[in-house]
């Protein structure tokens, strides 16, 4: 796989559902442009399945609200500043890491 393919998948990795639902329904009018230009060759069937999921699903919305997760994780900082949890979490990271290191 390409570099820049794979910064391609990064970069959809990043998006939201309603995002990649747009890039799935851009890539399927690039294949159908594709299968046209290419009358004589037939899409793959996987092809075939990634259009018909596009198409059933490009105009749904999502069927959870938001506020259906509310509460599943309550009091997750225990009033601790965000910024401070993170910066803790990267700190302990760091020293399991260094822990890690010097096992090997």
């Amino acid at each position: 796989m390409s570099p820049q393919l794979k910064d391609f998948f990064t970069q959809i990795d990043s998006l939201n559902k309603e995002e990649r639902l747009e890039v799935l329904h851009y890539l399927e009018q690039r294949v159908q442009e594709d299968d046209t230009v290419d009358k004589g060759q037939g899409i793959d069937a996987d092809y075939e399945h990634l259009l018909q999921y596009i198409a059933e699903t490009k105009n749904t919305e999502c069927r959870r609200p938001l506020q259906e997760f509310r509460g599943i994780a309550p009091n997750l900082l225990a009033g601790q500043d965000a910024q401070e949890w993170v910066s803790q979490m990267r700190s302990e990271s760091d020293e399991r890491e260094q822990v890690w290191r010097k096992s090997e």
